[in-house]
């Protein structure tokens, strides 16, 4: 789906909710985003044969106490038949809290467990060369290295211990 349709629906959202409605909203999103992991889900949500209000039915029944403007939202969705966005929509609203609260996520991968002591110094380095808050979770891989993904600032850092070994081996054949 269009992300210029995402970002629209996202700004509708943050104009129109306070903090506390908001908290709110993107737990009930979040609770829907997770089921879209699930493909019996998402194969119910993209029949053809089932009428959109059916989906909407579907997909409110799994939220426990909506607010009547997440119920709009997600019946605004199903008329447009733009259910499949609520992921994104959630991805995006996450991000633009992050910009204004200026936290960003970000994770560390490699092929090593790394320990909480390692994360909080990697933590600060991090914050203190954005001038935010930044948060990191490690992630095991098989990536031989270390990698830094830091999406919403668009930054990554890596170390590629492969990387390391062809350059150093050409840096001696050119020597020689």
């Amino acid at each position: 789906m269009n992300e210029a349709v995402t970002k629209k629906y996202v700004k509708a959202i943050l104009g129109n909710l306070n903090a506390n409605d908001l908290e709110k909203f993107v737990a009930n999103l979040a609770e829907i985003s997770a089921a879209f992991g699930v493909e019996k889900f998402r194969n119910i949500i993209n029949l053809p044969t089932l009428k959109s209000m059916q989906k909407v039915e579907f997909i409110l029944s799994l939220v426990n106490n909506p607010s009547q403007n997440f119920v709009n939202f997600i019946k605004l969705l199903g008329s447009n038949k733009r259910l499949e966005i609520i992921p994104a929509v959630l991805a995006e609203i996450k991000a633009q809290q992050a910009k204004l609260n200026n936290i960003y996520n970000g994770n560390v991968v490699g092929n090593f467990d790394i320990n909480d002591d390692q994360l909080k110094s990697l933590e600060e380095n991090f914050s203190k060369c954005f001038d935010a808050k930044v948060k990191l979770d490690g992630e095991n891989s098989d990536y031989n290295g270390i990698k830094i993904e830091l999406d919403s600032l668009g930054v990554e850092v890596n170390f590629s211990i492969d990387r390391l070994k062809a350059q150093l081996s050409e840096h001696i054949l050119k020597a020689i």
